[in-house]
């Protein structure tokens, strides 16, 4: 699979030595104001708008890296197996055996899946998984332009805030996840927008931008668990606002902020309330009803065999690289010369909170990360803190250094690190290396059993006894309709029986005896001469048993 990576390079390489040169040129410039006109000496290609330039850059090379991966593996965009379950869940809302709400679920937050789902329903971005791409790549065209905007206020130097969004954008890792149907995409906008918004209201103290920060971080919170540390702060920041306001008997401004609190802590609201009216639980989705307490999680299956926090720095290093670090070393000792007044700590705040929250689950064991690349895409969250620290870090660095050697040698540093992950199979591309070794074994085989469904479907009903996962990956694989497929997951009583009597034409069953599948394999197995008075054998091996009614052709 790191073939596959490395085949990227002719067409990002060019690309990234054309922009050190460019930024080779221009960081001989002074850093000018936020208000300041640029110098006379500014190449023609910087006249145009940064944003715009940013933009076109990263759908370039995003579309083509998404244009090559998919020519070397048709799965490339659902490696991951969260990857192709939330794009079924998203379209599942509208195609399903049962399509409505319900399917949201829970566990996973839903903002992603509604996100997913206009794209979704077309077959040809489904099945390819390309509706991961279509949906993930404008997300990362804005969060790179967000980020730019908030480091552009920060150090009054456009060059300096697009090269650091471009660390963001264009880091391999981030860009990969773009392809995907993950939430991480979501997710990062909706932080970086917040971010955006609280630097605005900070300076300008229009209460219009705390208002889209609220609403920013109630959607974030609808997105991934790490937000849910950052709902209540904005609550927080808003109470104490409108405490303020009461003082100074400025009425209308204190319901503002009140309705501005609730609305920040809204998301977690209407997830638990969702929860407990769909489960009889408020918190059904909490990680202890899935698996074992921190105290029973060290090492399950021997997960990891080095201390955490090795593997933890590991990622941070391999994914974002030593330069990266250094200058967002810098950047956190120098923010206080650039913050106007205290409260503008409060942006430091934001941009850290999520980080805090995954770092500290990953340091207690509730979520597992490994040596090996696997579940490493859980700390690009730091991504959007040290693209700004990183920013101002260079800026304070390039008011001490004048050369315009050492700032395009500084700059050519920052910017090797995505070629380093290309080229260095040490270092890798660790979100699309841990997909490649979640797609193989069952999973991978599940897929090509999906395909021989496929080409034998002749109309009618599947009904799946396969586990979520694998089934999953039976359904996007066989190009059928989901509306097609029935899964049947913790079956008891006469259900089970029910099932498979109610006149579907197909029956899958999976022989591997997965948490969510096993009853109902057990149960099965057990009859199978039961099934047979209604179905014929298709084709059997050690992982799958495909069952078609009466007078269906054999494979």
């Amino acid at each position: 699979m790191h073939d596959e990576i490395k085949s990227l390079l002719p067409s990002c390489k060019p690309l990234a030595i054309g922009r050190i040169f460019v930024f080779y040129d221009i960081m001989g410039q002074p850093v000018h104001s936020e208000n300041h006109p640029r110098g006379e000496g500014v190449p023609s290609i910087m006249k145009a708008r940064e944003e715009f330039l940013l933009g076109i850059i990263l759908f370039l090379v995003s579309s083509t890296a998404a244009i090559k991966l998919y020519a070397v593996d048709k799965y490339a965009f659902i490696l991951y197996g969260d990857a192709a379950s939330h794009l079924v869940k998203a379209r599942q809302l509208v195609d399903s055996w049962q399509p409505g709400l319900e399917n949201i679920g829970t566990v996973w937050l839903p903002i992603p899946h509604f996100l997913l789902l206009p794209f979704s329903v077309f077959d040809a971005l489904f099945f390819s998984g390309a509706a991961g791409a279509v949906a993930g790549i404008p997300l990362l065209i804005a969060t790179s332009i967000l980020l730019f905007a908030i480091v552009r206020r920060l150090t009054g130097s456009r060059p300096i805030a697009l090269l650091s969004a471009s660390l963001f954008g264009l880091n391999p890792n981030v860009m990969y996840l773009a392809l995907t149907p993950m939430s991480e995409l979501t997710f990062f906008f909706l932080i970086t927008l917040g971010g955006y918004a609280m630097q605005r209201w900070l300076y300008e103290r229009e209460d219009r931008w705390l208002v889209v920060c609220s609403v920013a971080a109630m959607l974030a919170t609808l997105s991934r668990y790490e937000a849910w540390l950052l709902a209540p702060c904005v609550a927080l920041l808003a109470i104490t606002e409108g405490y303020l306001s009461w003082r100074r008997h400025e009425h209308r401004r204190t319901r503002t902020m009140l309705w501005t609190a609730l609305l920040s802590l809204g998301g977690i609201i209407l997830w638990l309330c969702w929860n407990r009216f769909m489960y009889g639980d408020f918190f059904q989705f909490a990680p202890w009803k899935y698996r074992p307490p921190p105290s029973a999680a060290n090492n399950p299956m021997w997960y990891r065999q080095e201390p955490v926090s090795v593997t933890l720095a590991t990622a941070v290093v391999n994914i974002f690289g030593p330069v990266v670090l250094l200058a967002c070393l810098w950047g956190i000792v120098a923010w206080r010369k650039v913050v106007r007044e205290p409260k503008q700590y409060l942006l430091v705040a934001y941009l850290a909170l999520p980080t805090i929250f995954i770092f500290a689950g990953i340091l207690t064991d509730y979520v597992l990360i490994d040596q090996w690349w696997w579940n490493w895409r859980f700390v690009i969250v730091f991504g959007l803190f040290a693209s700004v620290a990183g920013g101002i870090g260079v800026s304070e660095l390039f008011k001490k250094v004048r050369s315009r050697a050492a700032r395009g040698i500084t700059v050519a540093a920052l910017l090797a690190m995505p070629i380093v992950q290309m080229t260095v199979t040490s270092v890798s591309v660790a979100t699309h290396e841990d997909a490649a070794k979640i797609f193989s074994g069952l999973t991978k085989y599940a897929t090509s059993f999906g395909e021989r469904l496929g080409s034998t479907y002749k109309g009618g009903s599947v009904i799946l006894f396969t586990g979520t996962g694998l089934g999953e990956r039976i359904m996007i694989s066989s190009g059928i309709p989901l509306k097609n497929f029935h899964l049947i997951q913790y079956p008891g009583g006469q259900d089970i029986q029910g099932a498979v009597r109610s006149g579907d034409r197909y029956v899958v069953l999976g022989k591997v005896r997965l948490p969510d599948s096993r009853e109902v394999v057990d149960y099965w197995l057990d009859r199978r001469q039961l099934v047979l008075q209604y179905y014929d054998i298709l084709f059997e091996d050690e992982n799958y048993l495909l069952l078609g009614r009466k007078g269906l052709p054999k494979i």
